[in-house]
């Protein structure tokens, strides 16, 4: 059976600097796959080139054995991305902002999947006040429930913990193990060693502009993992 998806030799450079080199992993179906490494070792570049939202200067990336230049459309209404970077619309309600990206999903009962996740992340309460009155907590929540409208079947987190209150980080990090749980895949960055520790499957270092370690997370501390950080 093919990899859900599949990287071979893609590099990034900007300009005369480079950033990946020869970058080889696959990513199989059900994975929760960790990505470590130190500050500027291009772990945000290597997610946006995942998650399409950046070209790679070479190299080919398969989607279930294909092209995935070829399934682009396919690809982009099975993922979904969160970073720290607010991408909401401040101006509108928390209604609004998921309606508008239901509409832009095509999701069907649309109405009814808006209330039922604002029940979710609890946001009922303020789901008509403008998001830009919003605490960080709050606003990483409609971030996650704005990805939950259309039910991606992989998640791809970079520094997902980063803005989270204590109830929302709760709230996320059982979120997060449910969604693996009922077969979905995840690819996540985070300086959080302990918290991506308890749900992650399988662990990739990134240093000196490759994966220098892909190892299961079975067994795995925090002490290896911060050891190989200082290589």
């Amino acid at each position: 059976m093919s990899a859900l998806l599949s990287l071979e030799r893609v590099s990034k450079r900007f300009g005369f600097r480079s950033i990946l080199e020869n970058i080889c992993f696959s990513l199989d179906a059900g994975e929760f796959v960790m990505l470590i490494g130190n500050n500027g070792a291009g772990k945000t570049t290597l997610l946006h080139i995942v998650s399409s939202l950046m070209k790679p200067t070479r190299g080919t990336i398969s989607f279930r054995g294909r092209n995935r230049k070829e399934h682009l459309q396919e690809w982009l209404h099975i993922i979904g991305s969160l970073s720290h970077e607010n991408r909401l619309y401040g101006d509108l309600s928390s209604i609004d902002n998921l309606r508008l990206f239901g509409t832009l999903y095509g999701v069907n009962e649309l109405n009814i999947k808006i209330d039922n996740i604002l029940k979710q992340i609890d946001l009922t309460h303020v789901a008509r006040l403008p998001v830009r009155n919003f605490s960080s907590g709050m606003t990483k929540r409609l971030m996650i429930g704005r990805i939950m409208l259309y039910q991606p079947k992989i998640l791809i987190l970079d520094e997902p913990y980063t803005g989270l209150d204590q109830h929302s980080f709760h709230w996320f990090q059982d979120y997060l193990q449910k969604f693996h749980q009922q077969g979905g895949t995840v690819l996540m960055v985070t300086h959080q060693l302990e918290l991506g520790l308890e749900l992650a499957t399988r662990v990739l270092v990134l240093h000196q502009q490759g994966i220098q370690h892909d190892i299961s997370a079975t067994g795995l501390s925090v002490n290896q993992c911060s050891a190989w950080l200082e290589e």
